[in-house]
C-alpha cells in the first residue's frame, strides 16, 4: 500500500508540473516582424556511403516571426548537394546525384529568459528533386526522381550579437546542419 500511495504521488507532481509550464509566460526569443536568416551546411541521411566526392547540402533558409503575439515563424528553405563515384574499371566510369530540395517551414520559438538562445521546433512540407547522370551513359540505371516530403525540425540559435550567431538545427530529411544565424 505504501508503493501505491508513493507511486500515485510521484504521479501527481510530475503532472501537477507538466501542467503547470506555461510556455507563454516566458519573453518570446523572436519578436513579431523579426527576419532571421540561416545560411551553412548539412548531413543527409541517405546516399553518402562509399561516394569518392561529396558536395554536402548546402542551405539557406529564411523566416518570418508573425506578429501575432505568439512566438510563431514560417519561412523557406533551399539546399543543393551533389555526390558521386569516380573509377576506372577497364574505362573510366563517372556516377553523380544532384540534389535539390526546396520546403516551407512555420517554427514554434520557445522562449527561456536567456537573450542568447532560441530554441525552436517545427514542421516543413517540401519537394525534393534528385537527377542522375553518368559517363559513359548508362541506360539501365537512372535513379531520377522528385517527391513531395514532410519533416521535422528541432533547432538552436545561439546569438552573439543582437544580429549574428550560429545556428544548429536535428531532424529530417537532413540529420544536422550548421551554420550562421542572422536576425533582423
Amino acid at each position: 500500500m505504501k508503493k501505491l500511495m508513493l507511486v500515485l504521488v510521484i504521479f501527481v507532481v510530475i503532472g501537477g508540473a507538466a501542467f503547470a509550464f506555461n510556455p507563454l509566460s516566458y519573453p518570446p526569443p523572436v519578436e513579431g516582424g523579426n527576419i532571421m536568416v540561416d545560411i551553412g551546411l548539412g548531413i543527409r541521411g541517405m546516399g553518402y556511403s562509399g561516394s569518392s566526392w561529396i558536395i554536402p547540402p548546402l542551405f539557406v533558409q529564411a523566416e518570418y516571426a508573425l506578429p501575432v503575439g505568439v512566438p510563431i515563424s514560417v519561412g523557406a528553405l533551399f539546399t543543393i548537394s551533389k555526390y558521386g563515384y569516380d573509377y576506372t574499371w577497364g574505362q573510366k566510369y563517372e556516377w553523380s546525384w544532384l540534389d535539390i530540395t526546396i520546403a516551407g517551414r512555420a517554427n514554434w520559438h520557445w522562449g527561456f529568459e536567456i537573450d542568447w538562445l532560441d530554441l525552436y521546433t517545427g514542421l516543413s512540407l517540401g519537394y525534393n528533386i534528385s537527377s542522375f547522370t553518368s559517363k559513359p551513359s548508362v541506360s539501365w540505371f537512372s535513379t531520377d526522381y522528385s517527391e513531395f516530403f514532410w519533416a521535422f525540425q528541432i533547432g538552436a540559435h545561439f546569438y552573439f550579437t543582437k544580429m549574428i550567431g550560429a545556428m544548429v538545427e536535428v531532424g529530417y530529411p537532413y540529420w544536422i546542419k550548421a551554420g550562421v544565424a542572422l536576425k533582423f
